[in-house]
């Protein structure tokens, strides 16, 4: 009796183990896209799948467990199901492999969900929810009215309203998903890039003869703060180096009046009834960090009479986030001391940043420092105190894509091994 039951309870086992691989396999095997790109696999999984229809038949007649597990079919058919599934996962993960290496974003998705993206791939409109998944923010994407294969535009959408880049050049969504989803990745880089480009040509008329409302309101969010950027830094170096070099001593306080008439014009328009959510959230994020530029224009300004800060090779003003437009190379470039970035371009839609501190300066500085030399960093203290959200707000300040992802103790070697591979590619 006690070797009867302990076979059953291996039966069992058994049993469980190729019922959890089948249910997992078989939406993928039986339909869509996958199926179509791994003929051998589906034909095979198709024979595994009548015969577990037909054992589980077979057991259905047989209601008592014991006698059901002592089943002769059961036993010998169970160890060739088993070995069977085992084989198709073997191939769907290096099938999905093969796609995460070509892009590698997709090494960010759990499995699931970049079978359901895969498994849609042939239907371009299907996927407008998974966008969130694989960009920043990319809310959903606009069709071309006829060819609703041609993508025209890329979105950030938030409640009723939205931000819109037309791209480029139109993306055409046809072939394998993986290669469009790539092509989609480049033309929103290019697009963002020549927001930038055009924002940054205008900063030097921002505040003769365009107001700061009309430039802000002329380009998306991430382009309207970074062109603040600009002409704060532009203007904090002319006037270090005014001071300095042509000993003009009011240079720094007309400066100071220009930053602070910036600030007003963006505070006014903060506090008028008519702005959208997105608008709102727009100048709300301009006057945070504008705050923050004019505070340490301030604080820089009274070193001078100190005789701490001499000119704009000063340490007190190379360690700030400098953000300038290099004609030369066509790409605008984040210095933090003697490290350069270039701004990556990542769409970043409409989002909230934090307000800046003392600590998120040093963040920021020794932050940079490590990616200067190719090192991590890992802020230290107590749970929510800003780590992640200071290090997800670097990355926007440099256009760079963030990834979070939470450890738990079910994570790994395999899962880390994925991340980094992300990363390398």
């Amino acid at each position: 009796l006690i070797t009867t039951l302990s076979d059953t309870a291996d039966t069992i086992e058994r049993w469980f183990k190729v019922q959890q691989m089948w249910t997992s396999l078989e939406s993928v095997f039986t339909g869509g896209d996958i199926a179509k790109q791994m003929p051998m696999e589906a034909k095979k999984f198709s024979q595994i799948d009548k015969d577990w229809l037909k054992i589980m038949h077979k057991s259905a007649e047989t209601m008592r467990v014991v006698d059901c597990c002592q089943n002769d079919l059961l036993r010998q058919m169970m160890p060739v199901l088993l070995s069977g599934l085992e084989t198709c996962q073997k191939s769907l993960e290096s099938y999905l492999e093969g796609k995460r290496q070509k892009f590698p974003r997709f090494y960010f998705t759990s499995d699931p969900v970049l079978l359901k993206i895969l498994s849609q791939g042939s239907d371009p409109e299907t996927i407008q929810d998974d966008f969130e998944k694989l960009f920043d923010a990319i809310s959903r994407v606009t069709f071309h009215k006829i060819d609703r294969r041609k993508i025209m535009e890329i979105k950030s959408v938030a409640g009723q309203s939205q931000e819109v880049v037309s791209l480029q050049t139109p993306v055409m969504a046809q072939g394998n998903i993986e290669d469009w989803l790539h092509l989609l990745e480049q033309e929103m880089q290019k697009s963002v890039r020549r927001e930038c480009r055009q924002a940054a040509m205008e900063c030097g008329s921002v505040m003769s003869s365009m107001s700061i409302k009309n430039f802000s309101d002329k380009y998306i969010a991430q382009v309207a703060l970074l062109g603040i950027q600009l002409i704060w830094t532009q203007d904090f170096q002319s006037a270090l180096s005014a001071m300095s070099k042509e000993k003009d001593k009011s240079a720094m306080s007309t400066t100071n009046r220009k930053f602070l008439s910036l600030l007003n014009e963006l505070i006014l328009v903060c506090l008028s009834d008519d702005l959208t959510k997105l608008d709102r959230t727009k100048y709300e994020t301009l006057v945070t960090i504008h705050v923050h530029q004019k505070d340490l224009f301030q604080e820089v300004m009274k070193k001078p009479k100190d005789m701490k800060v001499k000119d704009e090779n000063d340490f007190e003003w190379l360690k700030q986030t400098r953000m300038y437009w290099r004609t030369e190379s066509d790409h605008a470039v984040i210095s933090i001391a003697d490290v350069d970035f270039i701004y990556s371009y990542e769409y970043l839609g409409c989002k909230e940043r934090l307000v800046i501190t003392a600590l998120t300066d040093r963040c920021y500085l020794t932050q940079s420092q490590a990616l200067g030399m190719f090192f991590g960093g890992a802020p230290a203290g107590p749970a929510g105190t800003g780590k992640t959200e200071t290090t997800k707000d670097m990355g926007r300040t440099l256009g760079i894509f963030v990834v979070v992802t939470n450890c738990s103790d079910q994570h790994r070697f395999k899962d880390m091994a994925k991340i980094f591979k992300g990363l390398c590619m």
